[in-house]
């Protein structure tokens, strides 16, 4: 047993050398992806106008009638584009009450930060002026171990204008994702702890969701270019495939 051990920390250490390589090429990428993201979002602002070849271009990546039925072309901004975005994922889309549509809609900006010294990133969610809240940026932090997992998320607080915060129902607001947790190993026996847990791992999925998908393939959620799944029915497929 002592030697399987013995070799199997070389193995370890080999993993942790290869994870380190794949986040630095993951930020090496990320500094060439930033340019692209800033043209994206002048595009989104009205800041840039598209030719007509770019224009033919993109008309035809798409189906007819989601082009004709459009929001309109740079240089007016293309309202509520994140927020369609949002829409246009699955994960997300569940996360979506009908009370939160009105202060998602002013919604302009969602970005990315990585760190080079650690796994941990940052969604900056930057908000219109508006009607509902006071903060026009909002930063959720997400602190992991060196193997990825959770440990904390830290959030800005925010100062909903009065009578703008959305009534609690049973379906839990989106909003509930921008505030804080950390649980505490030693009240680990608590229920306080497990409820605290839980909202950890679920506020990471939906982070995860963000870094992952929407953020990098922002463009292709707004245009609905993106096909997704969800496990029951690819399992019924599967059962379905099975049985023939």
């Amino acid at each position: 047993m002592a030697l399987l051990a013995t070799i199997d920390k070389e193995r370890k250490f080999l993993e942790f050398e290869m994870e380190g390589k794949i986040h630095e090429i993951i930020m090496a990428y990320e500094e060439k992806f930033q340019p692209i993201y800033s043209q994206i979002q002048a595009v989104i602002e009205g800041k840039t106008t598209m030719t007509s070849e770019e224009e033919k271009e993109v008309s035809s990546l798409v189906e007819p009638d989601v082009w004709s039925n459009r929001e309109s072309l740079p240089p007016n901004e293309i309202q509520e584009f994140w927020f369609e975005a949002m829409r246009q994922n699955a994960t997300l889309a569940e996360e979506i009450t009908p009370a939160d549509e009105g202060p998602l809609s002013v919604l302009s900006c969602i970005k990315l930060r990585r760190y080079k010294e650690s796994k941990n990133f940052d969604l900056v969610f930057e908000f219109k002026p508006n009607e509902y809240f006071e903060e026009t940026q909002v930063i959720k932090s997400f602190i992991l171990a060196r193997e990825g997992d959770p440990i904390e998320t830290k959030c800005t607080p925010m100062s909903w204008k009065q009578g703008k915060r959305q009534a609690k129902s049973a379906k839990e607001s989106f909003f509930d994702f921008f505030s804080g947790c950390a649980p505490k190993a030693e009240e680990k026996d608590s229920k306080v702890y497990n409820k605290l847990v839980n909202k950890l791992y679920h506020d990471f999925e939906i982070g995860v969701v963000f870094r992952d998908e929407v953020i990098p393939s922002l463009v292709d959620f707004y245009l609905g270019l993106v096909e997704q799944y969800d496990e029951e029915s690819v399992e019924e497929e599967v059962s379905e495939d099975e049985r023939n």
